[in-house]
């Protein structure tokens, strides 16, 4: 038997090949869910007196149009720079806050618009 497969049957091939896929999907599974109960980052809940649950609630609406207002006034920004790049305000399909990546950068930079 030196030299030659232990089996040549494909099911008991396949059968094995799966066994340890899902074998090792579990184990990550676990893993998984341990990491998740011992997890440092996540925050703490914390109890806030009565005063301080009653006092944010008055403050959040003027927070959240003072933010809105803000937020208008960055999309139009953007809709007037866009509009001003030769496109139309029809040809804009969304506008959504990321992080500038290093490939944008010196795109915009070879192109010759930075």
């Amino acid at each position: 038997m030196e030299g030659q497969a232990v089996t040549t049957n494909p099911w008991l091939i396949m059968a094995i090949n799966m066994t340890v896929v899902f074998v090792v999907l579990i184990l990550l599974g676990v893993l998984m869910e341990i990491v998740h109960l011992v997890d440092p980052t996540k925050k703490k809940k914390e109890v806030h007196k009565t005063e301080t649950t009653v006092a944010a609630p008055a403050a959040a609406p003027a927070a959240a149009s003072a933010s809105a207002q803000n937020e208008d006034e960055v999309v139009a920004a953007i809709v007037g720079a866009i509009v001003a790049m030769g496109y139309s305000s029809e040809q804009i399909a969304s506008i959504r806050p990321t992080a500038t990546s290093a490939k944008w950068r010196l795109e915009g930079r070879l192109s010759g618009r930075g």
